[in-house]
């Protein structure tokens, strides 16, 4: 069962709210580059992330999800989204995106790790995450967070073939 929220030394994980809406707009889901390497394209507009938030919020009441907004302490403004995309064989797959401006902050290990412990200290025992071969910074924050290398996959995602690496993580 998700928690109202998770602090960490820097960020506040918490749930997503209606009013996120805009600011996801203007900081991640319309922007190209930070949706290069995810498997959803970017938003053309304000009304697509409405949808996509709007079911988010209905899928609180499910007892698997598990799915935080980022921000700053002392700052309330949607950063990026980290949860658990789906949950395989019992194994929970995380995924995330950040805002441009929230790069190279550390912000992404930092709210992972959470996740991560949060996760482990309940329910899991093992996680899993795959990433985009060459999304250098993605693979380097999961190799931060303990991850193992298992393997390469190949995948169609935006009509694309490509080579994801999938790690996995064990209690």
């Amino acid at each position: 069962m998700q928690k109202e929220f998770i602090e960490t030394e820097r960020l506040i994980l918490r749930k997503f709210k209606k009013e996120d809406a805009l600011q996801m707009f203007i900081n991640w889901t319309h922007d190209e580059e930070v949706t290069k390497y995810v498997t959803w394209s970017a938003h053309q507009n304000l009304d697509e992330t409405r949808g996509i938030l709007s079911f988010w919020l209905k899928e609180y009441d499910l007892p698997t999800t598990n799915r935080y907004c980022i921000t700053v302490k002392g700052n309330d403004e949607p950063l990026g989204s980290i949860d658990v995309v789906h949950i395989d064989n019992g194994i929970p797959e995380l995924g995330y995106c950040l805002a441009k401006k929230a790069w190279n902050k550390g912000y992404a290990t930092e709210a992972a790790k959470a996740l991560i412990d949060d996760l482990l200290g309940n329910e899991y025992q093992k996680i899993c995450i795959c990433a985009f071969k060459d999304n250098i910074a993605s693979n380097r924050v999961i190799q931060k967070c303990g991850f193992k290398f298992i393997k390469e996959i190949k995948m169609n995602i935006k009509d694309q073939d490509v080579i994801v690496n999938y790690y996995i993580l064990e209690k």
